[in-house]
Order: C-alpha cells, then structure tokens, then sequence
C-alpha cells in the first residue's frame, strides 16, 4: 500500500478534492478532513491550493454574476483527478464555507488595519482580500489577493495557518509579510519563524534577533526556495505600511508596475527609451501628481493625458 509521502501533487491535489466532494454531500465529516490533513503536511498544503481555486472560479464569473458556461460538477468527477477539475469540484462547498468566516477587503489605492480575535494584527495593501476564521483549535487566515503585513501573537496551543492559492504557511509568533503575485507568493520573515508546505515541496525560514538577516519564501511552480532579504526589500515593506513607495535604481518600467497597483488610472511606457530610464526616490502611493512632476522635471520624462483610464510616459 502507498504510504502518503509516496503520493505526486496530481494525486493530492485529486484526493483533496474528492474529500471536498464527499463534504458536500454529506458522506464525511469536518474531524473526518482534519484526520486526512494531519497525517501527512503535504495533504494540507494541498487542501490549501484547492481552497485556493475557489478565488479563482470566482475570477470566470460574469458580471452578472452567472457562471461561464462550462461542464458541470458531476462531469468534472466522471473526468478524473486533473487538478483544475478537482479545483472546481469543491467549490460548492468552500462556497458555503466562506459564509462562516469574516471577510475584509482593500480597494485599489486603499489601505486598511484589522485587529484579529486573538491579538494578532493583519494591514491589508492596496486591492487585497483576506478571510479569516479563529476556534479552540486553529487561527486560519486565507489572503485571496493582493498583500499584507502580519503581526502573529504567541499562542501555545492554536497554530497560526495562513492560506494561499499557492500552499499553506504556518507561522509562529512575530512579523511578517505575504505578497501573491502571478506566479506565486512572496513571504518574508521579519522577526519569528514560517514553514511552508506546498504540494512540490517545503521549506521554513527564520529570523530570531534584530541582527539576523531577514528572510523570504519564495513559491513558485518550481517548489519553494529560501533567499535573504536585502535591507532595501525590507524597507519597501515598511515604506507602504506608511502609504509610500521607495525606488532605488529601479529601471522606469519596473516602477511604473509596482506603481500601477496603487492606480485606478494607469500609467504607461510609450517608448522602450523612456522604460529604460533609472530612477530613485520616496513618493507617496495616494499623491500620483508628485511622482509625474518628479519624473517631469527630474527626469525629463513628457506625460501625455490618454483618455479617462491611463496616462503615456514618453522621453523627450
């Protein structure tokens, strides 16, 4: 007989799903599911990404709100274990799941501070989403999208778990900051301990004094990999805890990226000369104007209005 660590992540991934199935129709139980994840971590982390797979679904409706025609749930489960049916297959049940836990959200250009039940403090970035749901035996936090910034308290005997798309992190007490992007998640290690569990793979980093380097997972399709943090990244996470934005020699083409997160109007490079131009400085997220006239008489960019919904950046 298969022993769990012997299961590849299409397997998981499958199985995780099929107990997502079996929730929904009544035929198991929530201990049931907890039994199934404890016995092997890769089994959590599995659970996590097909939770994950509900924002996701969530992303194919219209905006009236109906489903994009597709097969249905029935058809995905005479199809097998491919990992995207068996995303979809439990998305009824997480449906019902979500309405039991609390839900905060940012807008574009917005910020905002939670306090959570346990002592434990979450700052939510511009256009992010969290979910959280704490009981006698857990702390769960789920991060749909976007970014936040993560204050753990002590707790002895519940676990933190923040969930993602991309896996599951369990974290000990102290500071933390956990960005999705679209090809993974970004969770540095400012003060404490984090491990994270992926179906491919797993890895924990940590940071004990004020002296040690800071830390980050990084996920990506590839597994999970541990890099040192430079003091520069670290301070990025500060700058927009205070509503700014740091750029260090940054070519323009990377800061109007990271700028446009922050913009309902955005920006654009209208020629590859203007991309390439470097630049640095401390502007603030929710005043744009300063950062064009910055980029207007520091750096001789020409901003040319475009029509209600960007603006074009172009050299001289």
């Amino acid at each position: 007989m298969a022993q769990p660590g012997d299961q590849d992540r299409d397997a998981l991934i499958a199985e995780a799903s099929l107990w997502l199935a079996r929730l929904d129709t009544g035929r198991a139980c929530q201990q049931d599911l907890d039994a199934w994840r404890e016995a092997d971590p890769r089994r959590a982390a599995a659970f996590a990404e097909v939770a994950g797979a509900w924002t996701r679904l969530d992303a194919l409706r219209g905006a009236d709100g109906q489903a994009v025609p597709g097969p249905s749930r029935r058809a995905w489960l005479a199809g097998g274990g491919a990992a995207l049916a068996a995303s979809l297959v439990g998305g009824a049940w997480l449906g019902r799941d979500l309405l039991l836990r609390d839900r905060a959200i940012t807008g574009v250009g917005e910020r905002r501070t939670l306090a959570l039940p346990d002592g434990s403090s979450v700052e939510l970035n511009t256009d992010t989403e969290v979910f959280w749901r704490f009981d006698r035996k857990r702390r769960r936090l789920w991060l749909s999208r976007g970014e936040a910034a993560l204050m753990v308290a002590h707790d002895r005997l519940r676990p933190f778990e923040l969930f993602t798309s991309q896996g599951l992190a369990r974290l000990a007490a102290g500071q933390f900051n956990a960005r999705l992007r679209p090809a993974g998640l970004d969770l540095i290690v400012l003060a404490g301990r984090a491990a994270v569990e992926t179906a491919s793979g797993a890895a924990q980093a940590q940071v004990v004094g004020p002296a040690d380097a800071r830390q980050a997972l990084e996920v990506s399709a590839r597994g999970v990999a541990v890099v040192a943090t430079p003091e520069d990244q670290a301070q990025s996470v500060q700058a927009w805890r205070r509503g700014e934005i740091v750029f260090e020699g940054q070519a323009l083409s990377a800061a109007v990226e990271e700028y446009n997160r922050y913009l309902t109007r955005k920006l654009v490079i209208g020629d590859e000369r203007a991309g390439a131009l470097r630049l640095g400085g401390r502007f603030l997220t929710g005043d744009p104007d300063s950062f064009l006239d910055a980029l207007r008489t520091t750096f001789g960019v020409r901003i040319v209005e475009d029509g209600p919904s960007r603006i074009l950046l172009k050299s001289r």
